[in-house]
């Protein structure tokens, strides 16, 4: 007898099973994927800020200063055009002491082109008192042009929203604080001699997430560059309202260290 080859064809039940199980398996696996690679990103993010840390640190022995900006304002040719980033001409950071272009560019930063640029509100000294800064001078608002390539000095306040603002500064809110000595300023600035070593230098939003309404959503968080060197996540909440002069974690009596990290 010829022997007889029998076929069995999944049932509709094994198949909704076998699809059920997938699905579970993806569900569990994207978002664990999805988490490791933003955790690499930030990674690389505070690699770079330590790279810009030792940057500023000989910047600051050889000028007695520290710059104005990291990587430089826009630069433009005689037509008006903005020269790319990586070949400008008044560079601060960039190129004497860091070589690598994307040493100032985060992994989530989207802008990926070396031209594209704002114009962004900054702080300068008061002309009238130069113990105060301003963001207005004769009553126009203060900016100057900075790459949107650049994330060590400027960032969006949330990613995707196109409002940019300044976050490498030598200049912050004059928020003076009541004490025994009278009104004092903020001494976590890099324009004073002596910083802490908790000043704020610089933080990176592009890692930031935000509700609706624009504001960042709890879990959020920034990578921040201390001046000791010490890069970190912290709060995005804690930057957001510090930029508004409402750092919750903030005492206003006898205290002056409001750009400091606690």
């Amino acid at each position: 007898m010829r022997d007889r080859i029998c076929t069995r064809a999944f049932t509709m039940v094994e198949m909704l099973t076998v699809i059920a199980i997938i699905a579970v398996l993806a569900a569990i696996i994207f978002p664990v994927a999805a988490t490791v690679r933003e955790q690499a990103r930030r990674t690389t993010t505070m690699s770079n800020l330590h790279q810009i840390q030792v940057a500023l640190k000989l910047y600051k022995q050889d000028n007695r200063v520290y710059p104005e900006v990291l990587l430089g304002y826009v630069d433009f040719d005689n037509s008006n055009n903005p020269i790319p980033a990586d070949r400008i001409r008044g560079g601060f950071l960039y190129q004497a002491y860091i070589r690598d272009i994307t040493i100032f560019r985060s992994p989530n930063n989207p802008v990926n082109d070396k031209v594209s640029w704002r114009a962004v509100e900054v702080m300068l000294p008061d002309p009238s008192n130069p113990s105060v800064r301003t963001n207005e001078i004769n009553g126009v608002l203060v900016t100057r042009p900075f790459y949107v390539f650049d994330s060590m000095d400027v960032g969006q306040t949330c990613p995707g929203s196109g409002v940019f603002e300044q976050h490498y500064s030598l200049y912050r809110p004059y928020m003076p604080t009541n004490n025994t000595a009278g009104p004092l300023d903020d001494m976590c600035q890099l324009q004073y001699n002596l910083p802490p070593e908790n000043t704020i230098v610089t933080w990176v939003s592009d890692h930031r997430s935000c509700d609706r309404t624009g504001r960042p959503t709890a879990g959020s968080k920034d990578i921040v560059l201390l001046l000791s060197g010490t890069a970190k996540p912290v709060d995005s909440r804690i930057i957001a309202q510090k930029m508004t002069g409402n750092d919750p974690n903030f005492s206003s009596a006898g205290q002056n260290k409001f750009w400091c990290l606690d």
